[in-house]
């Protein structure tokens, strides 16, 4: 009988201890959510920009393609920064910039500058 006794009090002790685990995995509050980033493969992007004179819709479709799913001002800034790093003259930029945002069909948020 003690033998009894006893493993009926080990069964209830391992399913208490299972339900206390089982409550603490549950009650963990979700991770907070990652702020949108350039993909890594702009880079790609950055070779074309340097090597195209003439951009149009084929040449820039690598780009628009990196920048499709984020916010329109992430996308403004990764390729702020792409046309950026391809190119040293301040007045190229703001053109290219703003020719390749077109091509995407990219507004940017108001007041956006490539600096």
């Amino acid at each position: 009988m003690a033998s009894k006794n006893m493993m009926k009090n080990t069964i209830a002790l391992i399913l208490a201890i299972n339900l206390v685990f089982f409550g603490f995995t549950v009650a963990q509050p979700p991770p907070p959510p990652q702020a949108p980033v350039c993909p890594r493969d702009i880079q790609a992007c950055v070779n074309v920009l340097r090597t195209s004179v003439i951009l149009n819709a084929q040449t820039v479709s690598r780009c628009c393609t990196l920048v499709a799913g984020l916010n329109a001002s992430v996308a403004s800034v990764c390729l702020c920064n792409a046309v950026r790093i391809s190119l040293l003259n301040i007045l190229t930029i703001t053109l290219r910039l703003n020719q390749v945002l077109g091509i995407c069909r990219i507004t940017p948020p108001a007041g956006f500058t490539c600096a």
